[in-house]
C-alpha cells in the first residue's frame, strides 16, 4: 500500500503537546457551544419573557445563519496558498469577537419588551457568525494536522476529551443559569466572563500549536469548476456522514437541552440540572479511552452501531422514571462519547478517501458542510424542542401538570431513540462502504520514507 503527501500536509504527525495545545481550543468552544446549547433556551423563556415558541425559532435562526455561513468560509479558506496561516490569523482575531455578544446575552436585556425579539436575534446573529469563523478555521487546522501518516483518531478523541471537560466546567456552573435567586448576581457575571476569557486563552493556544506556514505551492493550471462537485457527490463514506450527522444533531442533543427544563419544571430542583449534566459529562470523559481503545480493534461500522445502542439504552432506562435517570444519562453519555469522537474521525477518512479519487484535496470544504449539516439539525431540533414546550404548556410561571411533565420527559428520550434507530439505519444501509481498518490507521502503520 503506497503512501502519498498531500500538498501543504505535515510530514509527521505532531507532537503530543502541540496536538494538547490545539485539542484544547475544544476546551473553550465546548464551553460557550454547551452554554448557548443548554441554557440559551431557557434564559430566553425564564427570564427574558420570550415564548418557548418564539425562543425555539430563534435558536433554529441562530443554529441555520451559522451553518449557512460555514461552507462559504469554506470555499474562501481552501482557495488560499497558505491554508494553516489563515486558519491561525482567523483564530486570533475572531475569537475575542465571539465573547462580545456571548457575555451580553447572558446579562439581563435591558431594551423596552417590544425591542427584545429583535435584540435577541441581533446578538444570536453576530455570536453565530464570529463563532462559524472560528469553528471552521479550528476543525480545519486538525486536517492539516493529520498529516498523511497522522493518527486522525488520536487527535478526534483529544479534542473530544476536552470538549467532555468544558461539558463538566459547564454542569460545574449550571446553578448560576437556572436557580432564580442567582440569576443577574456577580456570580452569573463571573462565570459568563470566565466562559468568555476560556473561549478566546484556548483558540489562541490552539492557533499558536497550530502548523507554521508554508512556503506556497507551484502555481499549476486551474481545476475544472466541476471538481469541487464531482469530490462531493462521488464520495459515498462523505455523503453518508452528512445524512449520518444530520439526523444526530437533530435528535440527540434534545436531551441535555432538556435537563434545564425538567430540573425546574418536573424533579422542581435547580441543582438536579447541574447533576444531570455532571453525570453526562464524566461518563463521556471516562468513556473515550474505551472508545480509542476500541477503535484500534473494531472497525467503524461496529464501534458506531455499539455506540448508537449505547444511546438507545440509556434514553430507555431515562424513561423509566427518577430512580433510574441517572444511570439513563451515564449509559446515553458512553454512548454519545463514541459517536462525536467518530464523526471527526471519519470525516478525515473521507477527505483522504476524496482525495485518492479525485487527486484534489479539500479541507475547510467538507468542514464546512459537515458543520452546516449538524448545525441545521441542531437548530432544527431547536425549533421542535420549542414547539414541544409550548404543546406541554410551559410558561416558566406555573408548574407542570401531570401531562405536560410527561409530554417534556418522552420528549427528553423519545427524539434520541428516534436518532439512533436513524443511525443504526445508515450504517446497515449496504449502498455506502465502510472500511474495517480506519484509514487513519493505516497511515500511521505506512513506514516513514
Amino acid at each position: 500500500m503506497a503512501c502519498s503527501t498531500p500538498d501543504n500536509a505535515a510530514a509527521a504527525p505532531p507532537a503530543t503537546a502541540r496536538m494538547l495545545g490545539y485539542a484544547s481550543g475544544n476546551f473553550g468552544k465546548n464551553v460557550l457551544a454547551s452554554t448557548m446549547d443548554v441554557f440559551l433556551m431557557f434564559t430566553l423563556t425564564e427570564y427574558w419573557g420570550i415564548s418557548p415558541l418564539a425562543a425555539g425559532l430563534i435558536v433554529m435562526l441562530g443554529l441555520v445563519w451559522d451553518g449557512l455561513c460555514n461552507p462559504l468560509l469554506g470555499r474562501l479558506l481552501d482557495r488560499a496558498t497558505d491554508r494553516a496561516g489563515l486558519y491561525r490569523r482567523l483564530l486570533v482575531i475572531a475569537a475575542p469577537v465571539v465573547t462580545i455578544p456571548f457575555t451580553i446575552l447572558f446579562l439581563l436585556p435591558t431594551p423596552q419588551p417590544s425591542l427584545i425579539i429583535p435584540w435577541a436575534i441581533s446578538l444570536v446573529l453576530v455570536f453565530r457568525t464570529a463563532y462559524a469563523t472560528c469553528d471552521v478555521a479550528h476543525n480545519a487546522l486538525m486536517m492539516r494536522m493529520t498529516g498523511p501518516r497522522g493518527a486522525a483518531t488520536m487527535l478526534s478523541a483529544l479534542r473530544y476529551m476536552f470538549s467532555c471537560l468544558g461539558a463538566l466546567a459547564v454542569a460545574g456552573f449550571a446553578s448560576a443559569f437556572v436557580d432564580p435567586a442567582l440569576a443577574g448576581g456577580h456570580r452569573l457575571i463571573a462565570t459568563t466572563a470566565c466562559a468568555a476569557l476560556a473561549y478566546v486563552a484556548t483558540l489562541w493556544l490552539a492557533a499558536a500549536s497550530g502548523p507554521a506556514a508554508t512556503e506556497p505551492p507551484p502555481r499549476t493550471p486551474a481545476r475544472p469548476q466541476t471538481a469541487l462537485r464531482v469530490w462531493i457527490l462521488g464520495n459515498r463514506p462523505f455523503c453518508a456522514l452528512l445524512v449520518f450527522g444530520f439526523a444526530q444533531a437533530l435528535t440527540l442533543p434534545v436531551f441535555a437541552r432538556s435537563f434545564a427544563y425538567i430540573g425546574k419544571g418536573v424533579i422542581h430542583d435547580p441543582d438536579w440540572t447541574a447533576r444531570a449534566l455532571t453525570t453526562l459529562a464524566l461518563s463521556q470523559l471516562v468513556m473515550l479511552p474505551v472508545w480509542v481503545g476500541a477503535s484500534r480493534r473494531a472497525s467503524q461500522r461496529g464501534m458506531l452501531a455499539v455506540a448508537l445502542i449505547l444511546v438507545a439504552v440509556g434514553s430507555a432506562v431515562f424513561a423509566m422514571g427518577p430512580r433510574g435517570m441517572m444511570a439513563g444519562i451515564a449509559l446515553f453519555g458512553a454512548g454519545n462519547a463514541g459517536v462525536q469522537m467518530m464523526i471527526w474521525a471519519l470525516l478525515a477518512d473521507a477527505i483522504d478517501h476524496g482525495e485518492r479519487r479525485t487527486g484534489v484535496r479539500l479541507e475547510a470544504v467538507p468542514v464546512a458542510l459537515l458543520l452546516l449539516t449538524l448545525k441545521l439539525g441542531g437548530g432544527i431540533g431547536g425549533a421542535l424542542f420549542g414547539q414541544g414546550l409550548a404543546l406541554a404548556g410551559w410558561t416558566g410561571t406555573a408548574p407542570l401538570g401531570e401531562t405536560g411533565g410527561g409530554q417534556l420527559l418522552a420528549m427528553a428520550w423519545a427524539m434520541p431513540v428516534a436518532g439512533a434507530v436513524i443511525g443504526i439505519a445508515i450504517l446497515c444501509c449496504r449502498s455506502v462502504p465502510v472500511r474495517n481498518v480506519p484509514s487513519s490507521l493505516q497511515r500511521a502503520a505506512c513506514p516513514r520514507a
